[in-house]
């Protein structure tokens, strides 16, 4: 059985590492935190792993640590750019290969580029970036052996999400987390830091153990599965919500209203810009959002379950 790995070495490395109190993940830290991703998936016998060969050297590194312990790892037949695009194309072709699963090691950024790419992947994200609201926090080692017991097992374990699809002047992206319209139309350090910027959004989540925009989403309430939460900012009511590691806020919202999938919104700015899961991309001129379907992801309680 084939597993795809794409490990971005430049996650966990944006201008919030100087805004907030974000740590830093080196490419020694995430070598070691992919090794002990291949020993999990390695507890399996029969299961071939097929990564993305970086251009830190990241993975090599990570196969070296590992060892024999390890699953065999082959390298995709990808020219590295050393851009986003990698992990698009990556997942992409693996999509092609028709990968049991596709394991991403980053931020919200990498899952959002890996999502691009593979929009319904069966997807297992572990996080190795700023806010990881979305991607999967525990220990690799539990990560890759429940990986390897969901695709071996059979058991019915990678679980439906909802994603946020943006279409503006400048063409369609994909958001896993947050779609938000901040002011400026400049896009700058791409990160958003400041909660004055903003001025609506759209989240999939409202988790309170989440950063960032799915933090100020849990602070209104649940969000019924398959739903979205659309935000106005601004007004004088106020949520207080951990806006980024270290930064806890009170932000302020107008109104939110919950929209079913397959709903769409016109955005309202024309002048600013479109941030994507925390970092901006588009601008906000004729910009319209969806409600879609987003990767399936593995929910480590149900692969373990088999043990």
């Amino acid at each position: 059985m084939l597993v795809g790995l794409v490990a971005n070495p430049t996650s966990s490395k944006d201008i919030r590492r100087l805004t907030t109190l974000a740590r830093v993940i080196d490419v020694e830290e995430k070598a070691n935190l992919v090794a002990r991703l291949l020993v999990g998936i390695g507890s399996e016998k029969g299961i071939e792993v097929l990564g993305l060969d970086d251009q830190s050297g990241l993975l090599r590194r990570a196969i070296a640590l590992a060892g024999s312990a390890g699953s065999p790892v082959d390298f995709l037949p990808i020219k590295v750019e050393g851009t986003e695009s990698d992990t698009r194309r990556a997942a992409t072709y693996l999509a092609r290969m028709e990968a049991a699963a596709l394991v991403t090691v980053g931020g919200d950024g990498t899952v959002r580029a890996a999502a691009e790419g593979w929009p319904q992947a069966p997807l297992v994200p572990l996080a190795a970036g700023t806010n990881n609201a979305f991607a999967i926090t525990d220990e690799p080692s539990v990560v890759g052996l429940a990986t390897a017991l969901a695709i071996t097992t059979g058991a019915d374990a990678f679980m439906p999400t909802t994603a946020i699809e943006v279409e503006t002047v400048e063409g369609r992206a994909l958001a896993v987390i947050d779609a938000v319209v901040v002011r400026n139309r400049w896009v700058g350090a791409g990160a958003i830091w400041d909660a004055s910027e903003l001025l609506e959004g759209l989240v999939t989540t409202s988790r309170r153990t989440a950063v960032g925009i799915a933090s100020v989403s849990a602070a209104l309430g649940p969000l019924e599965q398959g739903h979205v939460r659309h935000l106005r900012f601004g007004g004088e009511r106020s949520v207080r919500a951990v806006f980024g590691p270290g930064l806890i806020l009170d932000i302020p919202v107008a109104g939110h209203v919950d929209l079913p999938m397959g709903a769409e919104l016109s955005l309202s700015e024309e002048i600013g810009m479109v941030a994507l899961d925390g970092e901006r991309r588009l601008p906000a001129r004729a910009g319209l959002a969806r409600v879609v379907e987003g990767p399936r992801v593995l929910d480590l309680e149900s692969a373990l379950r088999v043990l």
